[in-house]
Parts: structure tokens; sequence; C-alpha cells
């Protein structure tokens, strides 16, 4: 492992270089100078196909938006074939090289700063929220809740228990998606076991409470095609920030 400052000017923003599957990979991580004294929130945040780990990063700056938290950004690897990078789709896909990735960061960064089961979560865009929904079928364990933006998962299902969750879709995506984001809403129903009336939520959302071993469901739309929202950051930061909704209450 290492972990090196990118200059004495910016000493939050690091990289992490990480073995996981007989793969050298990289992480960007930007963490507040109290992470090693008091338990801190950590986000993962997965970019999508074709994107890479810095830009993504600057594009989104979650890590601006929660300076209070962890906010690593894992870099994709190349799809074999394709110029592109991006996360497996399915368990067993590419020797579950990043399911192993996320096993390893979590473990390292662990070992750095002081974590807390209750405030690890994932987050993903586009293919980086595919794998999203892969980690809630295999890595449930690991995270207190999920976010998945641009995605779509109509057959998603899973006899891995629900974290709380929350699911964001463009208006602007292509219309011949729109099928598979309604379905993927009622895929998503069944899985976090949600019921009873929808309350609004984060101000541009739904909400669904979980039933009898269920989790909160927050879903909605955005006004932007497949882009991470403007208001991204606001919605993902209070809906993971929110130990009530996360209670399942």
């Amino acid at each position: 492992m290492l972990l090196t400052a990118a200059s004495p000017a910016c000493a939050e923003r690091l990289n992490l270089d990480i073995q996981a599957a007989g793969l050298d990979r990289r992480v960007l991580v930007y963490a507040p100078d109290s992470a090693a004294r008091q338990i801190t929130p950590l986000v993962i945040v997965y970019h999508g196909r074709g994107d890479d780990a810095a830009p993504f990063a600057r594009a989104v700056e979650l890590h601006k938006d929660w300076p209070e938290a962890i906010v690593a950004y894992p870099r994709g690897e190349l799809h074999p074939g394709k110029a592109q990078r991006g996360w497996q789709y399915r368990k067993g896909q590419y020797d579950d090289r990043d399911l192993l990735l996320t096993d390893a960061l979590i473990s390292e960064l662990a070992k750095r700063f002081k974590l807390a089961p209750e405030q690890t979560f994932a987050a993903g865009f586009s293919n980086g929220g595919h794998f999203v929904f892969l980690l809630m079928q295999e890595r449930r364990e690991l995270f207190a809740a999920h976010a998945v933006l641009g995605s779509v998962r109509p057959d998603f299902a899973s006899d891995a228990s629900p974290r709380p969750l929350l699911y964001l879709f463009g208006r602007g995506e292509d219309p011949q998606y729109q099928d598979d984001w309604e379905g993927t809403i009622q895929a998503l129903i069944r899985h976090q076991q949600s019921t009873g009336p929808l309350q609004e939520s984060l101000g541009c959302c739904k909400l669904q409470r979980g039933g009898d071993g269920g989790a909160p469901f927050v879903f909605g739309l955005y006004n932007a095609g497949h882009i991470w929202p403007t208001d991204g950051n606001e919605w993902v930061k209070a809906f993971f920030s929110d130990p009530w909704m996360r209670a399942g209450h």
C-alpha cells in the first residue's frame, strides 16, 4: 500500500495505491484532518463507464460539499477489449476485481482513519451505479446505506436484507430507458420491502418506509440527462447524514 499527499498545500487530497485481485489499483481520497482522531463518515463514489477517478471527482466535488466526510473515488479498470474504464456488472465477472478492491479499500482506510459501519456508504453513477447494485447483493454488510444515480436494473433481485436506498434518474435520459426506470422502481420496492403511503423527501423525491424486515426507499427524477445532477451532492449528503432515515423509522 502507498498513501501520498498530492501536494503540501492540499494535504487532504491523497492518492492511495492498493493491490486487489492481482491488480494495482488507484483511489483518490479526500479526508478531513480530524478523520484520524474521531469517527468520520466514509463515502465511496464509483464513476461511470468511460470516466476516471480524477475528472469524476472534479466534476462531482462531493468532497467539497461534504468536507466533514472521507470521500473516496476509486478508479475503474479497463473493460477487456475496450478503452473504457468501469466496473464489473455481476458476481464472478473479471475475477471479482472490483468487489475485492472495495474490500481492500475499506480495510486499508480503517487502518488509517476512524470509521464505523453505521457511517460507511456507497454511491455510484451510471456503470458505477450498476456496481452499487452489485454491492447491495454481495457486500451488504459493508455499508449502512446506498445511493444509485443514472442506472437502471429492472431485473434486480437479491436475498440480501436491504439497507436504506436513494435512487435518482434524469428526466432527460434516453426515452428508451423510461420503462426500465419504472421497472427498476418496482424491483427495488420489492427488494426494500417498502410499504405504505409515499411521502415527500429531500425536496426531490418520494419516500416509502420499510415494512417488517425492510428499509427506507427514496426515489425521484431530476431535471437533467445522463449526468450527475446539480443538486445531487445535497441530496446524497442529506440522505446519508440522516440517522432517523437510516434507522428506518
